[in-house]
This record gives C-alpha cells, sequence and structure tokens, in this order.
C-alpha cells in the first residue's frame, strides 16, 4: 500500500514536469485554463501511477457528490417555489369565480350573457395554463428523479457507487438486530490491476474495469446489486440469498473473467479476481460485513489470488 511518504515524491515528479509544461505554454500562448487543466491532469497521473487511483477516485466521487446535491437542492428548492406559485394561482381562480358568480346572481344591470360568456373564456384559458404549468412541473420532477439516480452511479462503470451502497446497505440492514438476514457481500479485487496500468497504460486499465462491470451486471441476479467500491474494488450484495446460492454466482463470475480476455492494441490482457465472501450475522452492520469480506480478499491475495475465500 502506498504511503504518505510516497506523497512527497509524487509532489516532486510532478513538479518536474508542471514546470517544463507550463515553460511550453508559455512559449506557445497559451491560456490559463489550458494550463491549470494540464497541471491537473499531470498530478493526477502520478498520483495513479505512484498507486494512489482509490484515494483519488474517492475524492472526484466526493466532489462530483457535492456538486450533485448542490444542483438537486437547487431544482428541488424551484420547484417547491413552481408549485407554491401555481397552488397560488389556482386558490385566486377559484375565489374569483365564487365572487364573479355571486355578482352576477346579484346584478339586473349588466348583460349577465356576455360577462359570463367573457368570464368563461378568461377561466377556461387560466385553466388551461394551470394544466400547461402542472406538465412542466411534473416534467421537472422527472428529471430530478433521474439526477438523483445519476448521483448515485460510477460514471465509469456504471455500477452503483458507494454513495449508493450506503443507502441501499442501511435500508437492507435496518432489522440488522433482530434476526440473521439472508444478505451476502461479496467483496471483488482485481489482481495485479496496477501492473495492468503500467503495462497497457490507463486506457486499457479502464476497459478492464468496464468489461468486468457488465461481467458482474448480467451475472447477478435481480435482487442483487453490485457497486464500484473503489479503484479496482467491487462489492455485491446479494439479497435474500444463501451463502450457497451466492457463492455459485460468485464462482460462475470468477470463470466468466478467465475466458473473456480482452484485446487492446493487439495485446490480450488477462484478468483474475480475487474474492472474499461473508454472510449476515444478527447484529451486523454495512460495515463489520465489508470488514470481514476486506478481510476474506486479503487472505486470497496471500493464498495466490484467483480464487474465493468465504468467512
Amino acid at each position: 500500500m502506498p504511503s504518505i511518504e510516497n506523497i512527497t515524491d509524487v509532489v516532486k515528479k510532478s513538479y518536474e514536469e508542471i514546470e517544463k509544461s507550463i515553460a511550453e505554454k508559455k512559449r506557445s500562448g497559451a491560456n490559463t485554463t489550458d494550463v491549470v487543466y494540464d497541471i491537473v491532469d499531470i498530478f493526477f497521473r502520478h498520483l495513479k501511477q505512484s498507486g494512489f487511483s482509490m484515494d483519488l477516485d474517492a475524492y472526484l466521487e466526493k466532489e462530483m457528490e457535492k456538486k450533485s446535491k448542490k444542483c438537486i437542492d437547487l431544482a428541488q428548492k424551484s420547484i417547491h417555489s413552481f408549485k407554491e406559485s401555481n397552488n397560488n394561482l389556482q386558490e385566486i381562480t377559484e375565489a374569483h369565480t365564487i365572487e364573479i358568480e355571486r355578482i352576477v346572481d346579484e346584478s339586473n344591470e349588466i348583460d349577465v350573457g356576455t360577462f359570463k360568456k367573457r368570464f368563461d373564456s378568461f377561466q377556461h384559458d387560466l385553466l388551461e395554463e394551470l394544466s400547461r404549468a402542472n406538465a412542466v412541473i411534473k416534467s421537472l420532477e422527472n428529471e430530478i428523479e433521474d439526477l438523483q439516480r445519476q448521483s448515485n452511479i460510477d460514471p465509469l462503470t456504471k455500477l452503483n457507487n458507494r454513495k449508493a451502497l450506503e443507502i441501499d446497505g442501511k435500508e437492507l440492514l435496518k432489522h440488522s438486530s433482530e434476526r440473521n438476514l439472508n444478505i451476502v457481500a461479496l467483496m471483488i479485487d482485481a489482481d495485479d490491476f496496477k501492473k495492468v496500468n503500467d503495462t497497457f497504460g490507463h486506457i486499457a486499465g479502464d476497459k478492464v474495469l468496464i468489461l468486468l462491470s457488465k461481467l458482474f451486471k448480467s451475472s447477478i441476479r435481480e435482487s442483487d446489486k453490485a457497486y464500484r467500491y473503489g479503484g479496482e474494488e467491487f462489492l455485491i450484495l446479494f439479497n435474500r440469498a444463501t451463502k450457497e446460492e451466492a457463492k455459485k454466482i460468485a464462482e460462475r463470475i470468477m470463470k466468466a473473467v478467465r475466458t473473456n480476455k480482452l484485446i487492446y492494441k493487439n495485446q490480450i490482457i488477462k484478468i483474475t479476481l480475487s474474492m472474499g465472501m461473508t454472510e449476515h450475522q444478527r447484529g451486523d452492520t454495512l460495515e463489520s460485513m465489508i470488514e470481514r469480506a476486506d478481510a476474506a480478499v486479503y487472505q486470497a491475495k496471500q493464498e495466490g489470488k484467483d480464487r474465493l475465500v468465504v468467512r
């Protein structure tokens, strides 16, 4: 595992390359935006190459969550304001309807027929506008729900992210203290993934992660969920499943990964997985289940990788 001391080396290496890059950008007359983008790209690349991919992914995911939350909060406030205005307009319309009908009933000095005809036309147009506004509100609500779903999805693999895992885990384990639940956690780690990045490049590494995510999604049941836990680590929660049932699916995934080789620039990239599995025990939290599953992954690595360890 990379240490804090390694970050100092990353900063030094990045600084040297950044200095050269800035000098080149100055000569070419680049604007400040291009320079900043280049600086960030250099530093992030060095972090990934030095084994900080998981920390970097966690940082980027956290920043994405902040932005998503701001967008969602703003949109929800807008919809609330829109709804409030719409309700007020509805109340005003109804109040005026009652008042004008009272005036019409009591008056003998106005052309009632013409007045009512004009008012009916006004009311029709107003109600039509209200109907249109309601349609807009419904559309905005659907967009908000979609935005909320997207904020729970990992942008690269399209699997659920850690934020979604926390939400789902809390819901699944809300009766954890009462009884044993038919829930199984499977932690998955791609073996020697850093070697893939170093040998074939980070684009190839991303393609491996995408391939794995597709295999996970095609292998699990509708009641199960797969998550990108961080970097090359994944987690699958099997809901309403026995350990034996989950084990069969895990072994099927391992077999599929062994047989599905990724070809990148005419080179074959072979991947294997180390897996750790644990079933729910009364009183478990999501954290305690993940801790056991993670320890089982570590054991699988120690025993030679490309295997499943059950705890």
